[in-house]
C-alpha cells in the first residue's frame, strides 16, 4: 500500500486492526508535507494507514502541553484480565480518573440520524433499562468514581423515556452534583413544560446536538430539517432557567463550514448557552478500512480563526488536562472587560490581547488562554475540575466571575481506524456497563469495520454484537 514518505518518527503507540481488532505495534509519523500519520500492520489483514493531524509542528505542541495525571481510586479498579479494549472495568493499567460518566437508558430514538454511533435502529423497549437497574448503575458511579463526578443521561434518545423526570431525581437524591441529558431537543421544543419538570427533578444542563444553522445541514445529518426544533429548544432551556451546550457533529464536506457561525449563535445566546463542544465526527458500524484521512481535532482547530474572525486562533487552545491532551482540547470567551480585569489582578499576569472588532449586538470577546504560558496554566490548573469548566475555575481563582463566559470544547473521538490505546488509557469519559463497570467512553463506542461492537449495551445480546469472538485477544 502506498503513502507519501515520512520524514521522521515521532513515536510509537499501540493501535488496532479495524477489522478483527488485533492489537498491533503503531508508528506516528510526519510525511513530507508536514501531516501526520499512524500506521501498523495486521499479520492477517495487511497494512493501515490514518490521517491523524494535519501539521507536525501543532501535533509536537499539543501533546507537549500534557498534564499531570490524577489516578482512579485504587481501591476501585478491577483486575486487568484482558488487553485494551476488551479489558476495561476501570482497570489498572487506567491512569486517570473519570470526570464524566454517561448512563445510558434506552436504545430507542425518534430520529433516524446517518451519522448516530448509537443503536437507535433497535426500538424494542426491551433496550430500556429498568429502573431499578438504573439505581444500580448510579450506585456504580458512586463507588468506583465518587459523588465528584458529572453525569450524563444518554441514550439512544433519553427523552422517549416517559420516567426520565424519575431518572434525574434519582441521581439528584444519591448526591451526584450534575445531571445533564443529551438530547437531539425534539421533546423538548415539542412539548410545552416538559423541560420544566426535567428541571423540577434537579436537571442541571441539557447537552444538545446542533449541528449548524442552516436546514440543509441537519438534511444530510440527522436526515430532517431540524433548525427550527434545535432553535425552539434552547428558547425552551431560556424559559425553563437552565442551560444549554450546544455539541456539533462536524462532518467534513456538509457543515464543517458552519464552525464559526454556532460559535456566533451561542455568543447571541450567552445567557442560556454555557459552552460549544465541537466534534468531529467519527465511524461505528460499518465502514472501508485501507489509508484513509478522517477530520480530526487537529483540522477543526485550524479552522477556528478564518471563522471566527481572528476571535480564536490554534494557539489559543489547549489540552482540558483532564484526559490525553489529543482527546480534549479548548478554550473559554469571555467579554474583554473581564479578561482585562484578570490582568490587572491575577498573581498570574496574561499577555495582552490587541483590540479586535465587536459585532455590534454584543461585547467584545477574549479567549482567556491568549498569550498563556505552560507555567502559568500549571500553577492555575485544578485537576479536581470537570471538562467544561477548566478554564472558568481558573477565572475564579484569580476572584473573577466567569459567569459570562461560554466554554468552547473540541473532543477528538476514537473509532477503530485512529484507536490510540495509549490516549485510551488515559479516557476521563466513562459509560456504565450492565455488570457495574465503567469502561472508556471510546472503548464502548468501538466497531470493527463490519459493524460487530466490542462491548455490547444493554439488551443486546453479546453474541450478536461480536463481543465473545474478540474476547481473547
Amino acid at each position: 500500500m502506498s503513502r507519501a514518505p515520512s520524514t521522521s518518527t515521532l513515536h510509537t503507540t499501540r493501535a488496532l486492526c479495524p477489522q478483527c481488532m488485533r492489537v498491533l505495534p503503531a508508528q506516528i509519523t510526519a510525511d513530507e508535507h508536514g501531516k501526520v500519520w499512524m500506521a501498523r500492520t495486521c499479520p492477517e489483514h495487511g497494512g493501515f494507514e490514518t490521517e491523524i493531524w494535519p501539521d507536525a509542528a501543532h501535533y509536537r505542541r499539543i501533546t507537549s502541553l500534557a498534564f499531570p495525571k490524577v489516578l482512579p481510586a485504587r481501591d476501585a479498579l478491577h483486575e486487568a484480565t484482558r488487553p485494551c479494549p476488551t479489558g476495561c472495568g476501570i482497570c489498572q493499567r487506567h491512569q486517570r480518573r473519570p470526570t464524566l460518566v454517561e448512563i445510558e437508558v434506552t436504545q430507542r430514538c425518534n430520529l433516524r440520524c446517518p451519522v448516530c454511533f448509537m443503536s437507535a435502529e433497535a426500538d424494542a423497549r426491551h433496550t430500556d433499562v429498568p429502573l431499578v437497574r438504573l439505581a444500580d448503575f448510579y450506585d456504580a458511579i458512586a463507588d468506583t468514581a465518587t459523588l465528584d463526578v458529572g453525569v450524563q443521561i444518554t441514550g439512544g434518545e433519553p427523552t422517549v423515556r416517559d420516567d426520565l423526570p424519575q431518572i434525574v431525581r434519582m441521581g439528584r437524591e444519591r448526591g451526584f452534583w450534575g445531571i445533564e441529558v443529551n438530547t437531539n431537543g425534539v421533546a423538548i421544543a415539542r412539548d410545552d413544560g416538559y423541560l420544566e419538570r426535567l428541571v423540577e427533578a434537579g436537571l442541571t444542563g441539557i447537552y444538545l446536538q446542533f449541528d449548524g444553522l442552516s436546514a440543509e445541514s441537519y438534511r444530510q445529518i440527522r436526515a430532517a430539517d431540524l433548525l427550527g426544533t434545535k432553535l425552539r429548544a434552547v428558547e425552551r432551556c431560556r424559559e425553563a432557567g437552565v442551560q444549554a451546550v450546544l455539541a456539533m457533529t462536524i462532518v467534513s464536506g456538509v457543515n464543517d463550514h458552519e464552525v464559526g457561525a454556532v460559535i456566533d449563535y451561542a455568543l447571541d445566546n450567552i445567557d442560556v448557552v454555557a459552552g460549544v463542544a465541537l466534534q468531529p465526527a467519527f465511524t461505528s458500524g460499518r465502514f472501508e478500512a485501507g489509508r484513509v484521512a478522517p477530520l480530526n481535532m487537529g483540522d477543526v482547530i485550524f479552522m477556528l480563526e478564518a471563522q471566527t474572525a481572528g476571535l480564536v486562533t490554534a494557539a489559543d487552545i489547549w489540552p482540558l488536562g483532564c484526559s490525553h491532551p489529543l482527546c480534549d482540547t479548548g478554550t473559554f470567551l469571555v467579554p474583554r472587560e473581564v479578561f482585562e480585569q484578570g490582568e490587572k489582578s491575577a498573581p498570574v499576569p496574561l499577555v495582552p490581547v490587541p483590540p479586535a472588532p465587536a459585532a455590534p449586538t454584543r461585547p467584545a470577546f477574549v479567549p482567556v488562554t491568549r498569550g498563556l504560558t505552560r507555567e502559568e496554566y500549571l500553577a492555575l490548573y485544578d485537576p479536581a475540575s470537570p471538562q467544561g469548566s477548566v478554564f472558568g475555575d481558573i477565572l475564579a481563582k484569580k476572584g473573577l466571575s466567569p459567569a459570562r463566559g461560554l466554554s468552547l470544547i473540541i473532543m477528538n473521538y476514537m473509532d477503530a481506524l485512529t484507536m490510540d490505546l495509549e490516549r485510551m488509557e488515559e479516557c476521563s469519559m466513562f459509560v456504565t456497563m450492565p455488570d457495574g463497570r465503567l469502561i472508556p467512553f471510546c472503548s464502548y463506542q468501538l466497531t470493527s469495520c463490519t459493524g460487530m461492537r466490542v462491548h455490547a449495551p444493554w439488551g443486546m445480546p453479546t453474541d450478536e454484537q461480536g463481543a465473545v469472538s474478540w474476547a481473547d485477544r
